[in-house]
């Protein structure tokens, strides 16, 4: 079993959330792997921990789960999760002496950055917002809730959406950020289906969608021509080109894709 434990490490009921489901898994004796997910409760908060979260990202990246877990118990152990020479000497603790020279380095803190977006993004999409919440699958359990109801949550019937194919399942964090009006954060969501299915029809309609709702409509516009290109019988890429050209003061143009995207589908008119 793989349990997501998606927490503001600086948030003192994550301590006590660890220590509950450490519990509930001795008692229900369930093998599971846990693997820690960023989450901040106020973004906004110029002192927000996003070294330590990057700390945690970057042991998962080093070492799996094992590691990751024990720099988690040693940041819930720390009284400062903000200093960089304190992260240093918690990696140092935990096994993972390279830890604090890898968050000094350019290269790793911008990979570790992006990273770190992508995921607080999939938890927004997710609908994760409270610290800590423990997700299996979709299911979600919010709060450091007692290791009883902790235990019958390990338990619970698995539900359908574990078996989606994790393409599936990102395209659908995208849609939910759309939904969310966050076509930026979609977008980056978005990126890898794009680098490896970029000519499939239902991304390229997506990304379309995105571009044009953050305004950058020369993307859109290019991406729509190229989907048409390869499927000229899809009305509503062709709809969609219409209205981007619309707003790119384009009418005559505009008005042709338009037309011929309500003669293929009339509610298109």
């Amino acid at each position: 079993m793989r349990i997501e434990m998606w927490a503001d490490v600086a948030n003192p009921w994550t301590f006590v959330a660890a220590e509950r489901l450490r519990v509930a898994l001795a008692v229900a004796d369930v093998a599971a792997e846990v693997v820690w997910r960023p989450l901040l409760t106020d973004a906004a908060d110029p002192d927000a921990p996003r070294d330590a979260l990057r700390l945690l990202l970057l042991a998962e990246e080093r070492g799996g789960a094992e590691l990751q877990g024990r720099v988690a118990a040693e940041l819930l152990a720390s009284h400062d999760v903000r200093d960089a020479g304190e992260l240093a000497a918690i990696a140092d603790r935990a096994g993972f002496p390279e830890g604090g020279a890898l968050l000094a380095s350019e290269d790793s803190a911008d990979a570790g950055r992006a990273r770190l977006r992508e995921l607080l993004l999939i938890g927004k999409a997710r609908g994760i917002s409270v610290s800590p919440t423990l997700a299996i699958g979709d299911r979600l359990l919010e709060f450091a809730m007692s290791p009883a109801t902790i235990g019958e949550f390990l338990v619970e019937p698995a539900d359908g959406a574990r078996g989606l194919p994790a393409e599936v399942q990102r395209l659908r964090w995208v849609e939910e950020l759309m939904a969310l009006s966050d076509p930026l954060g979609a977008l980056v969501v978005l990126e890898p289906l794009l680098a490896e299915h970029g000519q499939d029809p239902n991304i390229r309609r997506v990304a379309a969608s995105a571009y044009f709702a953050s305004a950058q409509l020369g993307r859109a516009r290019q991406v729509l021509e190229a989907t048409l290109a390869d499927y000229a019988a899809d009305s509503y890429a062709r709809l969609m080109l219409g209205r981007t050209l619309e707003r790119q003061g384009r009418g005559a143009e505009a008005e042709k894709h338009l037309r011929m995207a309500a003669a293929m589908t009339p509610e298109y008119a």
